[in-house]
């Protein structure tokens, strides 16, 4: 295990980020609170109050959430993408997760790709997202690192540029 990110897990823990926009705090705040039970989230609770603070955010949230991406556990991004991919979620929420997802996964630590890289297809497929050519260049970037480094398949890599490639095909027409 790498000493460096136990010790910055280890911190975080301790002196949990204190963000300076109420939304993000909010969703970073209710995120630890209820990361243990993930999976039994239900729509009569957390998962509605995770989409009652994620419908509120703005555009200016978002970015904000992003400026300040290297202040979360990387695993509530996981859990906050995994949830993302719920119908109810996506039934709520009038903005592009899809985009947001795949940038979620760009800024990710490469230590964890294959908790991502699995859904990517789902997550910009599921919302129709119009993923902007830099984005997918990225993408396409990040894939090829991760392969490089022997982080996913060979398999993984060519079936995700290939879906990547799709994207850009439909940019282009």
């Amino acid at each position: 295990m790498n000493i460096q990110l136990l010790r910055k897990n280890f911190y975080k823990t301790l002196f949990p980020p204190n963000f300076g926009n109420k939304k993000i705090q909010s969703l970073y705040n209710f995120v630890s609170q209820n990361d243990n039970d993930t999976e039994y989230w239900t729509v009569e609770g957390q998962l509605n109050e995770f989409i009652g603070i994620i419908k509120s955010f703005e555009e200016t949230d978002i970015q904000y959430f992003f400026e300040r991406i290297s202040l979360w556990n990387s695993y509530y991004l996981v859990i906050i993408s995994d949830k993302f991919l719920d119908s109810h979620v996506k039934a709520n929420v009038n903005y592009d997760l899809g985009k947001i997802y795949a940038k979620i996964f760009l800024l990710y630590e490469d230590a964890d790709p294959y908790f991502l890289i699995d859904n990517l297809e789902i997550a910009v497929t599921m919302y129709d997202s119009k993923v902007d050519i830099a984005t997918l260049i990225d993408l396409i970037s990040k894939i090829e690192m991760l392969q490089h480094k022997k982080l996913i398949t060979r398999q993984q890599r060519n079936y995700n540029i290939q879906f990547i490639n799709s994207l850009n095909d439909e940019l282009s027409d």
